[in-house]
Parts: structure tokens; sequence; C-alpha cells
């Protein structure tokens, strides 16, 4: 695939933040929100995070387009790289690109929620991958950033995947199994987790007591994830796999909140799977659409009403 335009419009984007800052900006008043001052190195690591986001949208897409060539999804590779890349050509997106890498967030997120939906689904269903890093604590702050528009994009990214290829692509794979391998993009975050990356670099944009409601949105995401495309109720053994791993967080994280008993555990984790199953019983002939936004919420309003 050719990423030039694509990596031509991140080299723009760094030059506008080399010279206007909108991004530092916005980084240095999160900072003094929180009574803290950001010095010259920390605020250079946190764009350098940011930056290696960005960057591993057109290296993701190339591996993914590299590792399928000649093989017999080429074809169906293609038709979900063009989704995953069709936002960077609005010419109205929801973050304008003059704002310089705080305006290629948007457009960074879209392809990246739709390649690492896919590759999740390939991960559960052939054990092939597209992305191998959890980007899930960096897509916190960038959900943070985005505001409201997080929701929209996650909107936008359903639609994509409902119009992508991803059920012929993953049968294809399984269906050709150990006669290739898709191959994975090396990131920029290699020698550190992107865990340990955003603790290290972007702690001041999180409040201190958001751990609990990050780890149930990322635990929460992957069981809506492993529901996608269903159209019957999930299973026992789907369901009981979801409460599972809300309850290992929950559980991980009970002494520094004001829900410990098993009673209230038992009831954030039902409530948490029960939203999901009935968003898929309501899904009727189209298939359940794992929406990210609607598993924030969910997990906002059981932490709201559980405090």
């Amino acid at each position: 695939m050719d990423t030039s335009s694509i990596n031509q419009m991140i080299e723009t984007a760094l030059a506008i933040e080399a010279k206007e800052g909108h991004l530092a900006n916005y980084l240095q008043d999160r900072a003094a929100e929180r009574g803290l001052a950001l010095g010259h190195k920390q605020r250079r690591e946190a764009i350098e995070l940011f930056e290696g986001y960005v960057r591993s949208v057109p290296d993701h897409l190339s591996a993914a387009s590299a590792s399928s060539q000649g093989t017999p999804v080429e074809a169906t590779m293609a038709q979900v790289i063009r989704s995953a890349v069709a936002y960077w050509d609005e010419p109205d997106d929801l973050i304008p690109n003059e704002l310089g890498l705080l305006g290629l967030l948007d457009d960074a997120y879209f392809t990246m929620r739709v390649l690492q939906l896919v590759s999740e689904r390939l991960q559960a269903e052939s054990g092939q991958a597209l992305i191998k890093d959890n980007l899930a604590p960096l897509e916190v702050v960038i959900r943070e950033i985005l505001g409201d528009l997080a929701d929209v994009l996650d909107e936008l990214v359903e639609l994509a995947m409902a119009n992508t290829a991803v059920d012929e692509l993953i049968a294809k794979v399984m269906q050709y199994s150990g006669s290739f391998i898709l191959k994975s993009a090396q990131t920029s975050f290699a020698g550190m987790s992107i865990d340990a990356l955003v603790e290290n670099r972007l702690s001041f944009t999180t409040a201190p007591d958001d751990s609990l409601r990050d780890e149930l949105i990322a635990a929460l995401d992957s069981v809506s994830t492993s529901f996608a495309n269903q159209t019957t109720a999930p299973t026992p053994q789907q369901i009981s796999a979801g409460t599972t791993a809300l309850e290992q967080v929950l559980r991980r994280e009970r002494d520094d909140y004001p829900f410990a008993s098993e009673s209230d555990i038992e009831a954030i984790k039902t409530m948490l799977v029960g939203a999901l199953v009935v968003r898929v019983l309501n899904s009727g002939d189209q298939g359940y659409a794992p929406n990210r936004g609607f598993v924030e919420r969910c997990v906002d309003l059981v932490l709201d009403g559980a405090e």
C-alpha cells in the first residue's frame, strides 16, 4: 500500500506542532488543572508518545498490506485497509488538520480502532493479529483529548466495520491457515510497554482515581469485541468469561473503592455484561457491532451509582 500521502500529512502536522505547539499547549493546560507544571523534557516526551501513535498508522497499514501480498487474502485485506484509511480523506473531519499533531489524533484514532477491532477478531478466531501492542492505555488519554468527538468517531468506526469484509478476511485466513503469517508492524514503543509509557509520560492527564474505570473499560471492551457480529444471545460460556474478566478487575481494585462487598462485585459485573447482552439481542439481523463509546458510558453509569 502507498502510504506516502499519510506520511506527508504526518510530517506537515509535526512541522505545525513544532511551530504552533497546539498539542503541547493543551497538555500544559491539562497539567495546570492538576496543579502541575510541565518542564521542557516532560512536554517533549509526551509529544513523542503521541507522535509514535500517529506514525504507527502507516507502519501498521504497510505491514498488513505487505504480509498479505501474494496470499489468498490480498484482495480482501486491501478492502479492509481502504475502510481503515477512509477518514483521512475527509475534507471536513472532526478536528482540523491545521492544528498539526492535535489535528491528526482523530484520523489516527479512527484507523487504529478499525485495525484493532479487526485484529482482535483475527486473534480470537485464527490466532493471527494485525496489532500486537495493547494500545488501550494510550487510547484512554486520546479519547479524553477528543472529548465528545470520540463517541462520534466510534460511530464512524462502527459503520466502517459494518462495511468491511472482516468475515471474509477471517474465513480466508482460517481456510489457508499455516500457508502464510500476517505480520504486525514494529512500533516505536519497543523496549517499554505502552501502559508503562503512559504512566511515566502522561500521568498528569488522568485523574489519580481513574485506574478502575480504565481497567473496567478495557475489560468490557474486550468482552464487547468477543460478541462482534452475533445475531443471537451470547452463550453461557461467553457470558461467564466476560463476568470473570470484570470480577478480576474489581477484586484487584476493591481496597481503594467504596464497593468492596461480594454483592457489589456481583452486581457490577452482572450489570455491565448484561448491558452488552441486551445490545446484542437488539442488534437484529445486522449483528452486534462493538461500540467503545457505549462501553464507556456503561462503566461510568455503574461507577457513578456505586459511589
